[in-house]
């Protein structure tokens, strides 16, 4: 999976990204359920797994976007 790393989330309160601090982690939840995260970054790493598509931050927009319309595509197509 492609997602936000928690470095990043450690930092939210003073980049404005949320308004305070977060009591938990995404990252380190998703590990202990044994989730594997393919980006180290907040970067725009996209990733398909299965039926999940994911993207590491919102540089990631316009990648995932044509992704997804791929996948989805080829889901109708056959």
């Amino acid at each position: 999976m492609a997602a936000f790393p928690d470095s990043v989330d450690k930092q939210t309160r003073w980049i404005g990204y949320m308004p305070g601090h977060m009591p938990w982690r995404f990252g380190e939840k998703l590990r202990a359920l044994g989730v594997q995260f393919v980006n180290t970054k907040a970067d725009d790493t996209c990733h398909t797994d299965r039926r999940l598509i994911a993207g590491a931050s919102p540089k990631a927009a316009n990648a995932f976007g044509q992704m997804a319309a791929r996948e989805l595509l080829a889901s109708i197509s056959g």
